[in-house]
């Protein structure tokens, strides 16, 4: 495979690593997250281990140890994918049933490691090279290998079409499909490689068939790989593109209640919620922290415009506009500091909707209106 697209390939799979880790850390209990982080981490190790600066040191530690690595990363990716779909279907009752399914992936790594250690060191250094594929531990380790990984993929793609018609949201499904879609790419890498190594062991196949199926493995792993770290993410990531609107006007509601926060803590200091946060501090630097500030700021400004209603004097025919508004919380606040209360007055409550969202866009109006003035 061209070294580029070995770059390509790592790097989205890197990229899904980064994604499974932040969602680890909010669902560390979660048994089908946790086998398809498995998954991706096996998946990826593998893919990197034919880059530098993983490729040399392997290289260095004898040879032929990179290809072991290699296959036997890939043959446990299978297994981890098979595990979280299983586990995606029948939750936690299929503990059993994936601790069973390790036994075919151990029956199949030790096959392959004796066959491997078996070989002569030309072909331990590479037993999947087709020029390798007269010689009988090659055969035997690229069967133990792929045969194991076509039984895992072909499990997983009837778990994956179940997963599919189950799927409760048109995202899940969608990132189910493309999923589907690699383990089809996968079983095509894994039959074509089964059978020209087949073929090699038992005939002498014409050039160009060895280059068809050559190529029909190379393109059904390279597909595979990117459609899987497509599927694997993709909920998560259009979860977070869809979003984006939404942080983007609390970013925005942040900055314009500024004044009328300041104006209120001012008054009432002691309304200030506490510093310590109720997540995790990482979280309030990440994509969560603009909601959780802005969430903080308009049930401060809230909290204190209740305190400040005993001063509130609105006149009876005053509309009740924003400026407005910003005309009775101005002059409140200043009978605040003056300590003279409306005694007479009624409660009267700011107004805002029926929601944190349409609150906070009067309030932003009203903080507006208070400093135009």
């Amino acid at each position: 495979m061209a070294p580029v697209l070995l770059a390509v390939i790592a790097a989205a799979l890197w990229i899904g690593v980064l994604n499974k880790v932040v969602q680890l850390r909010r669902a560390p209990e979660d048994l089908p997250l946790r086998a398809v982080a498995a998954c991706v981490v096996c998946a990826t190790l593998s893919f990197t281990a034919n880059l530098p600066p993983l490729e040399p040191l392997l290289d260095r530690a004898g040879a032929g140890v990179r290809s072991l690595v290699v296959n036997v990363g890939t043959m446990t990716a299978a297994y981890f994918l098979l595990a979280f779909l299983t586990y995606s279907m029948r939750g936690r009752a299929a503990r059993r049933a994936v601790r069973g399914q390790a036994v075919p992936l151990a029956a199949g790594i030790l096959i392959a490691v004796v066959a491997w250690s078996l070989a002569p060191p030309a072909v331990r250094a590479d037993p999947a090279e087709t020029a390798n594929g007269a010689n009988p531990h090659a055969t035997v380790f690229v069967v133990a290998v792929l045969g194991y990984m076509a039984y895992a993929h072909s499990q997983s793609l009837r778990w994956s079409i179940a997963y599919v018609r189950a799927a409760g949201t048109a995202r899940l499904r969608r990132g189910l499909i493309i999923l589907s879609v690699a383990v089809c790419a996968f079983l095509v890498a894994d039959a074509t490689k089964s059978v020209l190594a087949l073929l090699q062991a038992f005939v002498e196949p014409a050039p160009a068939a060895v280059r068809v199926l050559t190529l029909g493995y190379l393109t059904g792993v390279a597909t595979g790989a990117l459609a899987f770290v497509v599927g694997v993410s993709y909920a998560a990531v259009v979860g977070m593109l869809v979003s984006v609107p939404l942080w983007r006007a609390h970013r925005r509601y942040y900055r314009q209640l500024e004044p009328l926060w300041t104006a209120v803590d001012q008054a009432f200091p002691q309304l200030v919620l506490g510093r310590v946060p109720a997540v995790p501090w990482r979280g309030r630097l990440g994509w969560d922290s603009s909601h959780y500030r802005f969430y903080r700021r308009v049930v401060e400004i809230r909290d204190g415009l209740v305190l400040l209603g005993p001063y509130f004097e609105i006149p009876a025919d005053a509309p009740r506009d924003e400026q407005q508004w910003a005309a009775v919380i101005r002059a409140a606040l200043r009978a605040r500091q003056a300590e003279s209360p409306i005694v007479d007055a009624d409660p009267v409550l700011v107004p805002g909707g029926d929601d944190l969202e349409s609150d906070a866009r009067r309030l932003a109006g009203i903080s507006r209106e208070l400093i135009m003035r």
